[in-house]
């Protein structure tokens, strides 16, 4: 099953839930087309953890075995009654002579190629389920080319205005710079668009909610210095002139006095005052904690 939508559903008309994120810049007159090249080192040189794991599955494999093998000739010693020290002293002596052959027969690599070309499309899949989306498709958008770095870079100012989602970066034009895209996978072209624009979908969800978490940490902190500041008047008969709105910010108390009409100040009206500044904010509290989790069930 994809783990994106598609652009197009399987009868051939347009797929009403997918959303087209991957929009185009303003054309620039003279700058239709542009010429690129790639390198990927993927395709030339081992990964390094690649290399890693293949040298200690070779020393996995070479002690494994001589294990369950000095196992078995115990077992084969004790049952037709062999002297168990000689034999595995000659068992010692074929591992010391003929280790390093018996470490060049364990061609990992060859055998990982072997078993992707059976195997890869089922893992992709039970990965991809795995991961939910976490895409390994890369995305290159030329946003223009300039003469000068100057134009360049005052280009960029412009486009990070309008698009702040994403980092702009200049380079030079003809030389190979230090990043570049893995290449089209043959078949896959065709989808490309589709998982980019899941890629920039998922980026936008991930920056929303590390917002809504960091405001809502704000709102904490501010709740339980009121709620701090309640229980310390409670205790020193002060009168609160601070509380917080349903949208989380500070506010001064503000009330109307009659100083004609006005009754004398007493701890009785003192606590009632604060009971009141206490509901206003658990009140708030509770509403916007129930606007969070309607909010993630509308989510899901």
């Amino acid at each position: 099953m994809s783990g994106f939508e598609r652009k197009f559903l399987p009868n051939g008309q347009e797929n009403p839930k997918y959303v087209d994120l991957c929009d185009e810049d303003t054309p620039l007159a003279g700058q239709k087309f542009a010429c690129m090249s790639f390198i990927s080192p993927e395709k030339i040189l081992k990964k390094r953890e690649q290399f890693l794991f293949e040298q200690f599955v070779k020393q996995w494999d070479f002690t494994k075995s001589m294990t369950k093998f000095s196992d078995f000739l115990q077992f084969i010693s004790f049952k037709y009654n062999l002297k168990v020290d000689d034999i595995m002293k000659d068992m010692a002596d074929f591992a010391k002579e003929e280790e390093s052959r018996l470490r060049e027969e364990s061609v990992v690599d060859d055998d990982f190629k072997n078993f992707i070309d059976k195997h890869e499309a089922k893992l992709n899949e039970d990965f991809n389920r795995q991961q939910s989306f976490q895409t390994s498709v890369r995305g290159l958008k030329i946003r223009g080319v300039f003469p000068t770095q100057e134009e360049a870079e005052s280009r960029c100012k412009k486009i990070r205005e309008s698009d702040p989602n994403h980092d702009i970066f200049v380079g030079p034009v003809g030389i190979w710079i230090p990043w570049d895209p893995d290449a089209y996978k043959t078949g896959r072209v065709e989808f490309m668009e589709e998982e980019l624009n899941q890629l920039h979908q998922e980026k936008i969800k991930n920056e929303e909610r590390a917002k809504q978490e960091f405001d809502k940490r704000i709102r904490e902190t501010k709740l339980k210095a009121i709620q701090d500041n309640i229980k310390n008047a409670e205790k020193s008969g002060n009168v609160l002139t601070q509380t917080i709105d349903e949208d989380g910010n500070l506010i001064g108390v503000k009330e109307t006095v009659d100083f004609d009409s006005r009754e004398d100040v007493t701890p009785e009206s003192i606590k009632l005052h604060n009971e009141m500044l206490y509901n206003r904010v658990n009140n708030v509290n509770t509403s916007t904690t129930e606007s969070e989790e309607d909010a993630q069930v509308k989510e899901a």
